[in-house]
């Protein structure tokens, strides 16, 4: 369920590629709910069949197909820093969420 492809050779541009803002929205999502899966403390088989169930819901409403989603990291995985910069954003939006949704009470006035 990682998203982590290894990429050594330089990848041709695709004709349709998504933005690194697309690339990190989508990632994002992904993220979000395979931790929601794992939350479930399912066998790693079942909580794999759920994900690979609920993917194609993500890509739907994110309006982008799997196969654009994986042109474009194969892509970027080839691109090592864009790739790089594209996770350093996901990791603070991610971690910008957390803290919003870990306020304490008092904290907010």
């Amino acid at each position: 369920m990682s998203l982590f492809i290894l990429a050594c050779s330089n990848e041709k541009k695709p004709e349709r590629l998504l933005s690194e803002a697309e690339m990190t929205r989508v990632i994002i999502e992904i993220y979000i709910n395979e931790e929601r899966i794992n939350r479930m403390n399912l066998r790693r088989d079942s909580a794999e069949k759920i994900f690979s169930l609920a993917k194609p819901i993500i890509f739907e409403k994110i309006g982008v197909s799997d196969t654009l989603f994986r042109e474009s990291l194969t892509y970027y995985a080839a691109n090592p820093v864009a790739l790089e910069k594209i996770y350093a954003v996901v990791v603070d939006s991610l971690n910008l969420m957390e803290q919003r949704l870990t306020v304490k009470p008092e904290e907010v006035q």
